[in-house]
Parts: C-alpha cells; sequence; structure tokens
C-alpha cells in the first residue's frame, strides 16, 4: 500500500488520490512517468517530483521516520507491508491502571525473531534499547494505556516513528470492544491455562508471583505473550482488510479475511527462554511496604499525637451494611453498622479523635443542592478531588451522578454529626488509597487486600468470622487516618468544596 500511496505527496489529499487511483495510476513509478496525465497543477507536479524521490530514498534506507511525518496520521497503516520485518507488536502489565501511581511489571514483545518479555527485578531495563531500533511499534489501547506507562517508566525513551494502535484500526472495520471479545469473534484461540485471564488478573497474578508462587508469574507471562503474538496476526488482518477497502489486494502473505482458519495460534512463538529469570531485587516490584503501620505509628508519636483513627466505610442508605474499624495502634478492631445511630454509638465507644469516612462530604462548587431542577445544576456533578483522580489513572466516580446522590447526602450528615461532637473527620477513598499503595482493590482479590493489610503490620482479629469486604474498606479508611496523623498525605481538592485525603508512601 505504501507504494500505491500519493497522500504524503504535499498539495494531494484523499480525493486527488482517488482520482489518480480512477485514472489507472497505481504507483510511484506510474505517477513519475505520467505526471503529464494526472491533472495535477504545476505546484503539484513539483512537489510530487519531489517528494517520489525523497519517498524512494527513505524507503531504501528504511527510515520510517520520513512516512510519519507525511503520512497523515490515520494511514500510517499503509507502511506497515514495506517495515514488516521492522514492526514490534508490545503489551505491558502493570500493577495498576494509573500511570501517575502504578508501575509496569511486564514488557512484552513480539517481531519478526519471536516473542519476549522483559520482567521488573530482572532486565526491565533493557526494553528501552530493545525497543529503539524497530520502525513501528503495534499495540491494542497503546494511545491511552501502554505508551503513558513507557514514557513515565522510561523518561526520555525512544519509540519506532511509527505507532499503530489496534483497537482504532479494528473499531474502523467495525470490530470494537476488548481485545479478547475480537479475538474470540475471529476464532483465534489461546492455551485453557491462560483463557479466563483478564488485565485486572493478570495485576493480581503479579501480585501472587511477589508472594512467592513463581506458577503465578508463568501464567501472567503466558497470558502476556498471547497478547503481543495475537497482535501479530490481528494487524496482519486488518492491513489486508484496510488494502482491500482503499481497492488493493493484499499480498498473500498476509491474513485474507477473518476465517477461523485462517487465525491459528501460533503456539512455536512461546518456545523461547525469558531473557533472565527475577532475581532478588523483584522482591522490590512490589507495591507492598513490609511494616508500614509500626513507622506511621512512629511518626504519628513524634508529632504529639495519638495512633489511633477510625474508619467508615459507608453505605449509601441505612438497609446495607456499613464497614467500621478502629485502629488502635497495630490492633484492628472490626464491626458492622447498619444506622446512623448505630455508627455514632460506635464512634462514641471507640474514643479516637479523627475519622475517616469513605463517602463524599461536600458538594462541586457553586452547587446549594443535589436536585437536577435546581439552577444550581449548572455547576456540574464533579469536584476536584474527583477530577485530579481521573487525571491520575484511578477510577472514581462524581459525587452527585445518580448512584452517589444518597451516598454523598448520608455521608455530609454524618460528617456534620461527628463534628458537632467535637471529632475530627476527613474524607477518604479506600479504592484510591489502595491503588496508590500497590494493594488489590477488594474486587479485583479480596484474600490479596486482607495479605496486603496484614503484611502493613495490621493486626487482625484472630477469631471470628472472616472480615468482609466493607470492613476491609473500612480497615484501609482508618489507615488513611493513619497517614494523616504522620502528616504523609496529600490533600486533594481546595478550600471551598474541602478535599480528600490520600497517602503519600
Amino acid at each position: 500500500m505504501l507504494r500505491h500511496s500519493f497522500i504524503f505527496i504535499p498539495g494531494i489529499g484523499r480525493h486527488t488520490e482517488n482520482r489518480l487511483w480512477q485514472r489507472r495510476i497505481l504507483t510511484w513509478n506510474d505517477l513519475r512517468s505520467g505526471l503529464g496525465a494526472a491533472g495535477l497543477n504545476r505546484r503539484q507536479q513539483a512537489a510530487a517530483r519531489e517528494y517520489l524521490s525523497r519517498a524512494e530514498e527513505a524507503l531504501a534506507r528504511q527510515q520510517a521516520a520520513f512516512f510519519a511525518r507525511h503520512l497523515p496520521r490515520r494511514e500510517h497503516w499503509r507502511a506497515y507491508a514495506e517495515f514488516r520485518a521492522r514492526t514490534v507488536f508490545l503489551d505491558l502489565e502493570t500493577t495498576g491502571l494509573s500511570p501517575y501511581y502504578d508501575r509496569v511489571t511486564v514488557i512484552g514483545c513480539c517481531d519478526a525473531g519471536g516473542a519476549r518479555a522483559f520482567v521488573r527485578g530482572a532486565d526491565l531495563e533493557a526494553a528501552a534499547d530493545y525497543l529503539r531500533g524497530f520502525a513501528i511499534l503495534v499495540t491494542f489501547n497503546g494511545t491511552l494505556f501502554d505508551l503513558s506507562f513507557l514514557r513515565r517508566e522510561f523518561p526520555g525513551i525512544l519509540l519506532p516513528p511509527i505507532h499503530l494502535d489496534l483497537r482504532y484500526l479494528l473499531k474502523g472495520l467495525g470490530l470494537g470492544g476488548p481485545l479478547k471479545r475480537i479475538e474470540a469473534r475471529l476464532g483465534i484461540s489461546r492455551p485453557e491455562t491462560v483463557r479466563d485471564i483478564d488485565g485486572h488478573q493478570a495485576v493480581v497474578l503479579w501480585r501472587r508471583f511477589q508472594d512467592g508462587d513463581r506458577d503465578a508469574l508463568d501464567r501472567l507471562l503466558l497470558y502476556n505473550r498471547c497478547d503481543t503474538v495475537n497482535l501479530a496476526r490481528l494487524m496482519d488482518l486488518v492491513y489486508a482488510l484496510k488494502a482491500r477497502e482503499a481497492g488493493f489486494s493484499p499480498d498473500p502473505a498476509f491474513s485474507s479475511g477473518p476465517a477461523p482458519d485462517a487465525l491459528p495460534y501460533l503456539p512455536d512463538a512461546f518456545g523461547r527462554p525469558l531473557p533472565g529469570e527475577p532475581g532478588p531485587a523483584a522482591a522490590c516490584a512490589s507495591g507492598r511496604h513490609p511494616l508500614l503501620v509500626p513507622g506511621l505509628i512512629r511518626q504519628i508519636e513524634a508529632r504529639g499525637r495519638v495512633p489511633a483513627a477510625v474508619g467508615i466505610d459507608l453505605a449509601a442508605t441505612e438497609a446495607r451494611e456499613t464497614g467500621f474499624c478502629l485502629l488502635r495502634g497495630e490492633e484492628a478492631d472490626l464491626a458492622r453498622a447498619a444506622t446512623d445511630e448505630e455508627i455514632m454509638r460506635l464512634v462514641r465507644a471507640a474514643g479516637a479523635e479523627l475519622v475517616s469516612i469513605d463517602a463524599p462530604l461536600s458538594l462541586p462548587a457553586g452547587r446549594c443542592c443535589t436536585s437536577d431542577s435546581c439552577p444550581c445544576r449548572v455547576h456540574g456533578l464533579t469536584r476536584e478531588c474527583e477530577r485530579v483522580l481521573v487525571r491520575r489513572g484511578i477510577r472514581v466516580y462524581p459525587c452527585l451522578i445518580e448512584k452517589m446522590r444518597g451516598l454523598t447526602l448520608r455521608g455530609m450528615r454524618l460528617a456534620e454529626r461527628l463534628r458537632r461532637e467535637g471529632k475530627e473527620v476527613i474524607e477518604c477513598y479506600p479504592g484510591a488509597a489502595q491503588d496508590i499503595l500497590g494493594w488489590p482493590r477488594k474486587r479485583a482479590d479480596l484474600e490479596g487486600l486482607h495479605r496486603a493489610l496484614v503484611d502493613a503490620g495490621v493486626r487482625l482479629p484472630a477469631r471470628g468470622r472472616r472480615p468482609s469486604h466493607h470492613q476491609l474498606d473500612a480497615l484501609t479508611a482508618a489507615l488513611v487516618g493513619y497517614f494523616y496523623l504522620a502528616g504523609r498525605y496529600e490533600a486533594l481538592g481546595n478550600a471551598g468544596e474541602g478535599y480528600l485525603i490520600v497517602p503519600l508512601p
């Protein structure tokens, strides 16, 4: 397709290019030899002579940067066939979804020589030099995810000049949705051992590896290699379909359609050994903080404060369970509550001066109420603290979307009652705290969250029922209170709306 393309020539757009094709001017040689009959003006003819020569030279020297600069970005796929031997297919695994807080754990790559992985604690740093040698980088959703992580992990990294994001190329062909769903539609299979793994479970596998489960790393690497190898199959298919869409027959080396038999899984690409096994440094890759709580206690006491905090995982209504935790020293006392009166009794009995609540405790600036019919609705649904978290890649619901309004109103009422009784009240978001600390959220891996809290130095009751997910979030809220008392926190928001407290590890 690259030699059929003319839109890298200044003054020639898609309309003119289509007109040239209709006149049977199909290649660079056709245009060069038939400029007089091409229907171009003098300026276009002069540009064609110059840029055809420059394109020939760039292609001969395998300089993909020329085509990256002069082809429209949406047409970069046209360079794929000519630079296929210098294309790398990449997929990252990370400790979470936030480029601001999370880190890369595995960089999986597939090129003409096969598949390989760079692993944190083993040889992750070598990936930057490896990637520098390619002309084209192919990802799935790399525009929003992989490239952000790579640039944060390796400031100043030199990536291939052409980036093809299959998420958007496939969507343009009517194949939208997650990668695995697209693979299933096209009959691309995966080994049974990793067929049910998704991105969230990949995060859990890394954490289990950090706990000493070597099999978890093996599964994670196989899952990652499936992604990268299947990207190669999908890119071939995309190129073939796009070329046909433009009216050209693709090279037979490329897949010509979505028939399942034409897109087999490639097990041979998985036979290559890893470049190195994770060594002792891999233990440092974990987001866990062994003996975190004793250190916080020392810092709290050094500031003249008492290491005691109440954490409340507030439910939107009194009909649902609210998780409660009193964290005093290293001991966590967990309870359940339902009504506001039950919560108030538990707080009074706890005796702690600081209460950390998992619920919005204020309205967006300019809002006087939560009603959609009030004129204050023009000020929106979201507070500054929520916008900051979203920019940092942490999932959070705006405080005034319909499903959050009840929780916001209840949180504000409860906070006001507690403050009238002399309590210091802060707002927290356990999900954000867990992401920042590198711990799993409750819905991803409840057992992993329980283990992370114990690893941090919290002493949970030895007997009784296993803590509920509400209680573990309440414990996380209390731990955010410890970060606040120790002065190791960031306050997100502004004076008008109030602040959301997140930990500084």
